[in-house]
């Protein structure tokens, strides 16, 4: 199959239903990993009076907590599957989540901040990941690139939502109706999520072969034993090679974001104005999520990715300029388009170009955790 077949968005139904549920599994993932922090921060701080610096303080253990997470729930996978994943860990986190909106101390804030990291930076980043190129293993480039548009969506909405709801209906209700969505999408996880395409009668990359052949895969996939064991990926260069150049670029695009409205304050920028250009940056992200995908599909993952980190390059010189509102635009351009491009390339990698469909589970177990642990 040539590329130029491959990069038709032609996923079928039921791929496009999988590559739906990935996409509200990476918004979740950046909401409480990244976005939604200086919100909760100060939507809290607020409320009870606390020092708004102390609870920021709690989210560098919490995003380490996250990373044990990761490691945790990808060693999960390969043991009972993304459904199972899935499904457990949406409901825990929705049970926290309705705790976290009704804690009194600031020890239960950290306690509470650490567990919605735990799992959101575990199953909400792993699942996905492993859904995608298990169904996708030729076209996974295109189908993660419209899956982490979630990560924009969320960039774009969740601040502005939770804000709103804290305002209007307070964080107790606020987070009760977080936490009753999180079990309900966990749920119907059940019954919405299936490990392998072959499980939903349907063909990796919506490619028909003959039922013969669907039913002789379903049963490899659920039977098929990784040799890529724990020690045996840690005196694998590849493993390595991965996680680490591929969590330096994600420590780059984290500091890119965190420190962007800062810096356009720092320059002379209104707070306000520097709000817009994020918000400007967030719109970009979900184009640039699919056009990373299309980019991956067309030219390689190799490639692709060396064309990211040279376009990062550019990113930052920009960033280091201070120049007139027209170049600060171009600039929240660049910075958006590159955001959901980090978490194409990662899980395109590891699967497609190095360990493939069958032995991504395994070897994504220590890819993604030392990844993380490289980012925060």
């Amino acid at each position: 199959m040539g590329n130029e077949t491959r990069i038709k968005n032609d996923f079928g139904s039921k791929g496009w239903s999988m590559i739906i549920f990935c996409m509200l599994m990476y918004y979740n993932f950046a909401a409480w990993t990244a976005d939604g922090i200086n919100i909760f921060t100060q939507g809290y701080a607020k409320a009870y009076g606390w020092d708004p610096s102390v609870l920021l303080s709690f989210s560098t253990p919490a995003n380490w907590i996250g990373v044990i997470g990761a490691l945790v729930f990808a060693q999960i996978v390969v043991k009972k599957g993304s459904r199972f994943v899935a499904a457990v860990g949406l409901i825990a986190q929705g049970i926290i989540s309705i705790w976290f909106g009704n804690i009194q101390s600031l020890l239960a804030y950290a306690i509470a901040i650490s567990a919605l990291n735990f799992f959101a930076s575990g199953f909400g980043y792993v699942v996905p990941g492993t859904i995608m190129n298990v169904w996708f293993p030729k076209k996974k480039g295109l189908a993660l690139g419209w899956a982490t548009m979630g990560m924009g969506f969320c960039t774009a909405t969740f601040v502005a939502l939770i804000t709103f709801s804290f305002a209007k209906l307070g964080i107790s209700m606020t987070m009760t109706i977080v936490g009753i969505v999180l079990i309900a999408l966990g749920v119907s996880s059940v019954f919405w999520v299936k490990d392998t395409p072959e499980l939903a009668g349907a063909y990796p990359d919506n490619d028909p072969h003959s039922q013969e052949d669907l039913k002789k895969t379903a049963l490899l996939m659920q039977s098929y034993k990784s040799p890529f064991t724990v020690k045996k990926l840690f005196k694998d260069k590849d493993m390595w090679l991965i996680s680490l150049g591929y969590g330096c670029v994600w420590l780059v695009t984290i500091g890119i974001v965190s420190q962007y409205v800062v810096r356009l304050v720092s320059v002379g920028y209104s707070e306000s104005f520097a709000l817009s250009m994020f918000s400007t940056a967030a719109i970009f992200c979900l184009i640039g999520s699919y056009l990373w995908g299309w980019l991956d599909q067309k030219v390689g993952t190799k490639k692709a990715s060396m064309i990211y980190v040279l376009s990062y390059i550019v990113t930052i010189i920009l960033l280091l300029l201070e120049g007139n509102v027209i170049l600060t635009f171009i600039t929240a351009i660049a910075v958006g388009s590159g955001l959901a491009g980090i978490k194409n390339f990662i899980t395109s990698l590891t699967t497609g170009t190095v360990y493939g469909r069958h032995d991504f589970a395994a070897a994504n177990r220590l890819v993604t955790p030392i990844a993380n642990s490289v980012r925060a």
